[in-house]
């Protein structure tokens, strides 16, 4: 008897007892009291539509309890919020507070036309007031068509019908409640956290600075921490939070840490609410030529030259700087800006003053900082700067009963591209014909045609040429029917000079 009564007391003691969750705690949160963020109003033709007042029905005739749209938007103005991106996790929280709102809800019309096939898009969300989260989305794209059956029947032409039907199947499925996580409805919320500057090598020191919003309650204690190094916080009215920090000496990305405890000691834990990079690695690039010489004489052909810089490794660039010098160093041409790189530059010849630069070798070289401040110099690329012609002289080298020998002499930057060299005897008739690519040689024989009565040429009159010629960079020379300079007087031999003797003195 004893064993059986005892075995009842367990039993009554195991009911009245209550049963406790180690896991995490949840309730329902019924949706029963909405604010509706505004969808906007449109005219189409002579047919206005209000959708903020049209999903406001839609929801009335669902059962769900509105907070008025003057209440709304009374605190949205208070908040200097226009538009629902200016929305954050703090904003809505409060929101849901100050206005007594269960949740939120936000959407847009994307797509909104007349005519004999109406269209319109539309999509919407629910978002939860406690933790601030979407707990419900949809969206719908209608066109009058899409509503015709067999032989077109049913199709809407109606925007006005189309715009209510869309509204309607919108809202199909809007949940009444939802479950919440108690641990995430903290009385306050970080509106932000972040470093400045944000990218910096190992040991440099940057700011902290942390935002503290409260929403049913102040914190008693706020810790940042990077890996195990806490950030030393100070602050004015409980806000704003700051402090300095080293950075790590070792490249990565390390997030901070932020650790809250409210008033009842009840502590909060907050990951990768801001991220610090260490950078300790120079840009890594090259730059590269489609060619390297420039002809800036505005005839069309190679007036600029175009270069291209490639980055090897990602890395986000500070600034730039390109120049462009002269053999002794001198900046002929400069540039220099913020931000990204360009895709390529162009360099048309011409200094800082914006006048041509003189023909000759120059040098570019272009230099980088990360947002690190992490520096990089490229090797200096020369370029080749030739905007005048050939200089040529041609020569009669040597004549006799055989013909006639022309010694040619170039002088340019560049080498040649092509050439044509025509010989005329002392009548005036062409007696040869020269022409190639490339540099042109430097000795040419032509034969003459003799002259009927005897084997001696034809001695009046003057030989000629005609030349065309050009260098790789366009350049051009031509010349037409000039005489042939005659050959060069031979320089007497010099008789070597008496050397005078000359006595070293050996140590």
């Amino acid at each position: 008897m004893k064993k059986d009564t005892l075995i009842i007391v367990v039993l009554i003691l195991f009911v009245c007892l209550p049963i406790h969750s180690y896991g995490k705690k949840e309730w329902p949160i019924k949706k029963n009291n909405v604010a509706v963020m505004p969808f906007g109003a449109f005219t189409i033709g002579s047919l206005s539509f209000d959708f903020t007042h049209l999903v406001r029905d839609r929801l009335m005739d669902d059962k769900f309890s509105l907070i008025s749209q003057d209440t709304l938007e009374a605190f949205l103005v208070e908040k200097r919020v226009r538009r629902t991106d200016f929305l954050d996790r703090a904003t809505i929280r409060e929101m849901g507070m100050a206005l007594n709102a269960d949740a939120l809800i936000i959407g847009s019309v994307d797509v909104l036309a007349g005519g004999e096939n109406p269209r319109i898009a539309m999509s919407a969300q629910m978002i939860d007031c406690v933790e601030s989260s979407v707990v419900w989305a949809n969206s719908i794209s209608y066109t009058g068509e899409d509503f015709a059956g067999f032989l077109g029947i049913g199709k809407i032409n109606s925007l006005q019908r189309l715009a209510e039907i869309a509204v309607r199947d919108l809202l199909k499925g809007l949940p009444t409640e939802v479950r919440v996580d108690d641990g995430l409805a903290r009385p306050f919320e970080i509106v932000q956290a972040s470093f400045f500057p944000k990218v910096l090598k190992g040991g440099q020191t940057t700011n902290v600075s942390i935002e503290v919003r409260e929403i049913t309650g102040k914190p008693k204690d706020i810790k940042a921490f990077v890996l195990d190094t806490e950030v030393v916080l100070k602050t004015e009215a409980g806000e704003w939070y700051a402090g300095t920090l080293t950075a790590p000496t070792i490249e990565g990305v390390y997030p901070l840490r932020v650790y809250v405890t409210n008033q009842d000691n009840t502590l909060f834990s907050m990951d990768d609410l801001a991220e610090l990079t260490v950078d300790n690695t120079p840009p890594e690039f090259f730059v590269s030529f489609r060619q390297r010489l420039i002809s800036p004489n505005n005839d069309g052909k190679m007036d600029d030259i175009m270069f291209f810089p490639e980055i090897l490794k990602a890395d986000t660039i500070r600034n730039w700087r390109v120049e462009i010098t002269d053999e002794a160093g001198t900046v002929m041409r400069s540039e220099e800006s913020i931000g990204s790189l360009p895709g390529g530059f162009i360099w048309r010849g011409e200094n800082n003053k914006y006048k041509r630069v003189k023909d000759g070798t120059y040098f570019c070289r272009l230099m980088l900082e990360d947002k690190a401040g992490n520096r990089s110099v490229s090797p200096k690329e020369a370029i080749v700067v030739d905007s005048t012609p050939p200089e040529v002289d041609v020569v009669l080298a040597a004549e006799d009963d055989e013909g006639i020998t022309i010694e040619v002499k170039t002088k340019d930057i560049d080498k040649m591209g092509g050439w044509e060299l025509i010989i005329y005897d002392r009548k005036g008739n062409e007696a040869g014909k020269f022409e190639g690519k490339g540099d042109i040689p430097t000795t040419l024989n032509c034969t003459l045609k003799q002259n009927q009565e005897g084997p001696s040429l034809e001695k009046e009159g003057f030989l000629a040429y005609s030349l065309e010629i050009s260098d790789i960079a366009g350049n051009r020379l031509e010349r037409e029917k000039e005489p042939l300079k005659p050959p060069r007087p031979e320089e007497p031999e010099r008789e070597p000079s008496e050397k005078k003797e000359v006595w070293v003195e050996d140590f």
